[in-house]
């Protein structure tokens, strides 16, 4: 049995049976040939196509692109690939294609254009879904770094940001506080009144916290009733008063009439010791508050 093809009977379509637009130009741009595509699918009359200058096709800024930078490639390197530019349709409608170009000895250059408004749609597409997972993104990041009732930052994010505040302390000669606060009697507020009104708390403690800060301070939620915060460039009296004004806020927060209060036990550091050691000495001088009567300040007695 032959495998000779007899290559006679073979059908070779011409450039009119592609999907793509087919130009030739002369040396001097003129269009010396157009494929059917430009009829069928970008509305121009062929006949009047001929003749016209390639310039006639493209927008304006895509002749200043040509001018600049296809055409200076395409006379060193003699053909360019894939360039995307904006086309003007026998109507003169505006559509975004896909062009390669080569060009022959006599300057003559050879052009395919590819409709790129699908591949437009589809980048659109993807820049959109993109910002909508940046946001989903963030959204997470700050289910993650947020505490769900107060908004101000969980613990894991002040374990993840404290360290570099108290390195900056003793990188920049400057010391730091480092309060611990705990609301008096918060367990007798849930059992006397319910988890709700003990939320409603919390709420606005973390609430007045969050005002009261300055932007430079860390303050978070770090477990149950207890709160911390990092007071970056505060000597011992400022974290003093902080502290004063600090009580005064939250007796604003009134459970049955009766304002609520807080311990607070500070410590003070020069930026050489980590958030570990600061986090224990801090609690330890709020053990002291609260076992000399709450509602007061004590300092750690290293600071």
């Amino acid at each position: 049995m032959s495998n000779n093809i007899d290559n006679s009977v073979l059908e070779v379509p011409g450039p009119d049976a592609f999907q793509c637009g087919a130009l030739i130009t002369d040396k001097h741009r003129k269009i010396i040939y157009a494929n059917a595509y430009f009829s069928d699918e970008l509305n121009w009359q062929i006949e009047t196509l001929v003749g016209k200058s390639s310039d006639d096709l493209f927008s304006y800024s895509s002749k200043i692109f040509i001018e600049s930078y296809l055409m200076p490639l395409l006379l060193h390197e003699k053909k360019c690939d894939e360039i995307q530019l904006a086309l003007l349709d026998g109507n003169n409608k505006r559509i975004s294609i896909i062009v390669n170009a080569k060009m022959d000895d006599q300057g003559k250059i050879y052009w395919s254009f590819f409709n790129a408004t699908k591949r437009d749609k589809l980048y659109e597409e993807l820049i959109e879904t993109r910002k909508k997972l940046e946001a989903q993104a963030k959204i997470l990041h700050s289910m993650s770094s947020t505490d769900d009732l107060t908004g101000l930052m969980n613990r894991r994010e002040v374990n993840l940001r404290g360290p570099e505040l108290i390195n900056q302390a003793k990188r920049y000669t400057h010391t730091i506080a480092l309060l611990m606060i705990d609301i008096d009697h918060f367990k007798q507020i849930n059992d006397t009144y319910g988890h709700l009104e003990g939320d409603r708390v919390l709420t606005e403690l973390g609430l007045r916290l969050k005002t009261f800060g300055r932007q430079t301070d860390l303050i978070a939620r770090f477990g149950g009733e207890e709160f911390i915060m990092l007071l970056p460039d505060t000597d011992a009296n400022e974290a003093s008063l902080f502290a004063e004004r600090l009580h005064k806020l939250m007796s604003e927060i009134e459970v049955n009439n009766i304002p609520v209060t807080v311990s607070i036990g500070i410590t003070m550091s020069d930026g050489s010791q980590n958030l570990q050691e600061l986090t224990k000495r801090a609690d330890n001088a709020l053990y002291k508050a609260k076992s000399n009567g709450r509602n007061r300040t004590e300092f750690d007695q290293q600071a």
